[in-house]
């Protein structure tokens, strides 16, 4: 019979622990794991899970888990029918927002504990990637509102030439709607000898990106025209290729706006502005937003030099270059120094103008940190092996595909060596699968110490780890190759009963002419391994046909 800890008792009605090895791999586990019975009751939770519901140890064990879960409930990730986001009560009161993974198992694979199905959830924190993506919402809402009430006109249009969007101020100046213009061109909009004046400009900021601005005659709803002033910078989409372009239109039958009314905007402007002098790159004005993200007030600012804000030389040295070539600097993704000396990531954009015939610089920089360190986690958490944290299998043979691409490129010799634990079900058997969890990790960290800095390292499943050495002959692989093997049998590994050490096999492969891939390279030197496990284990030994 099963109890609430996931123990079971005889028939004669002595209770004895039983807890299959399965089970004790999830107490160590960083992610919070929990078995459940049919009918919602938790029959195990491993510590992690019960850290991340405040809950005190072993006391998940026999509550409901489906009462775990707020009204709010979840939502399937989309593309991930077997993944969801559900929210969870924790014992303070709380709540945290998790992924979680279900999966159903069969009793007899954790102990034969009555024969009937159990599920299996893994759940990970992801409040954090939650409260990120509500603050990216909060900021597109920002831009919208900033878009709507901006007091001038501006229209938007795509890479294919037709609008796709324009503010409210547009549609009181011009009389044109939205629904008159969305996903028509210049063509459909006015006349064509007028259409065509507007469109050899869009065809100029194609071809040199940036920004112009030009004097020519808008279209009004009732059919007349009037000159204005059109300011029209390109705009990326989210691979980083031409998306589009926004324009602005100023009347010039109103005259220039007050520098007040620019005071104001600029001051409203959640984007921070700066403009510099070129001659010698003093900063000149900037305002408040910009202040903000440099950690000074706007007084302290002016006057200082530009370049004293780059983190890195080379990207201050690129924004430079793409001045000197086109004149402008789009959505550059720069790191900008804090007064503090700590360090953030901007979208930054540069374009040169003249100010009252002085030569000035005007950038604007969007703080983009947050988002940057949120995509970063994402890709690193999808790229990781989640028990050693070092690259998994596809992580690997997309970085080891890349060097073997340069190798032969450059007719440069690559090696591969495949790595295996000697006799590691045997450590599992006699230690515990959380022991065995314990030496694979160990054993990366051993090869990372020995391999260097531009080598790969990756975990092809279970107890098997491959590495590729660019640069490296078969030779050379079996020196580095031979000081990994020796490195890991004086490595001393914590078990139950005190220390153990181990002993790995490792088989090696050289690039084989130009035409060789890495499959190949990695079958070569498993038949490599598979050779000196044959022989005794503990060595290594270098491909050679005929294996």
């Amino acid at each position: 019979m099963l109890d609430s800890v996931g123990t079971t008792t005889g028939p004669a009605g002595g209770a004895g622990e039983t807890r299959g090895p399965l089970w004790q791999a999830f107490d160590a586990l960083p992610t919070g794991v929990c078995v459940t019975a049919p009918d919602g009751t938790v029959v195990y939770a491993n510590p992690a899970l019960h850290r991340l519901l405040g809950h005190a140890p072993e006391s998940l064990p026999g509550l409901d888990f489906n009462r775990l879960a707020t009204q709010d409930g979840g939502a399937d990730l989309p593309g991930e029918p077997e993944v969801r986001e559900r929210l969870l009560r924790r014992q303070d009161g709380g709540a945290v927002w998790v992924a979680e993974a279900a999966s159903i198992i069969e009793d007899s694979s954790i102990g034969g504990l009555g024969g009937e199905a159990l599920t299996l959830r893994v759940l990970t924190d992801v409040s954090h990637h939650r409260r990120a993506e509500a603050a990216l919402r909060d900021q597109l809402l920002m831009k919208e509102v900033l878009f709507e009430t901006l007091p001038v006109p501006v229209f938007v249009k795509n890479a294919e030439g037709e609008y796709v969007d324009c503010n409210d101020s547009f549609e009181r100046y011009t009389g044109l709607s939205r629904r008159k213009i969305i996903q028509k061109t210049a063509f459909a909009v006015m006349d064509p000898r007028m259409a065509k004046a507007h469109e050899e400009q869009d065809r100029e900021l194609v071809v040199n990106w940036g920004q112009r601005s030009y004097e020519e005659a808008v279209p009004f709803a009732d059919g007349s025209t009037r000159m204005a002033s059109l300011t029209k910078a390109v705009y990326c989409d989210s691979t980083g290729n031409f998306g589009g372009i926004v324009g602005v239109i100023h009347d010039l039958s109103e005259g220039l706006p007050s520098e007040e009314r620019l005071q104001t905007i600029l001051e409203q402007s959640p984007i921070g502005v700066s403009v510099s002098r070129r001659d010698n790159g003093r900063i000149i004005f900037v305002n408040t937003r910009f202040a903000e993200l440099i950690g000074l007030t706007r007084e302290d600012v002016i006057g200082r030099q530009a370049r004293d804000y780059y983190l890195d030389s080379n990207q201050r040295e690129r924004v430079i270059e793409r001045l000197r070539l086109s004149g402008s600097v789009v959505n550059m993704e720069i790191q900008f120094r804090r007064a503090d000396g700590s360090s953030f990531w901007t979208l930054f954009t540069v374009n040169q103008a003249v100010i009252q015939g002085v030569q000035v610089n005007l950038a604007w920089i969007y703080d983009y940190t947050e988002r940057r360190n949120m995509e970063e986690a994402l890709r690193d958490m999808a790229s990781r092996d989640p028990l050693t944290g070092i690259y998994n299998r596809r992580s690997f043979m997309e970085l080891a595909r890349s060097q073997l691409a340069r190798a032969h490129r450059f007719q440069e010799p690559l090696s591969v060596f495949v790595l295996d634990v000697d006799h590691f079900k045997r450590i599992n058997d006699s230690y515990g699968h959380a022991t065995g969890d314990d030496a694979l990790r160990m054993v990366a960290g051993g090869c990372q110490s020995i391999l260097r800095e531009y080598d790969i390292l990756g975990r092809l499943g279970g107890e098997e780890f491959v590495v590729v050495l660019p640069g490296a002959t078969a030779d050379e692989s079996r020196v580095v190759a031979e000081r990994v093997r020796r490195h890991l049998a004086r490595m001393a590994i914590p078990g139950p009963e005190g220390r153990f050490h181990l002993t790995t096999s490792i088989g090696i492969s050289a690039l084989d002419g130009s035409s060789d891939t890495l499959e190949k390279a990695i079958h070569r030197a498993d038949l490599a391994l598979y050779r000196a496990k044959r022989e005794g284990r503990n060595r290594v030994v270098v491909f050679e046909p005929g294996m």
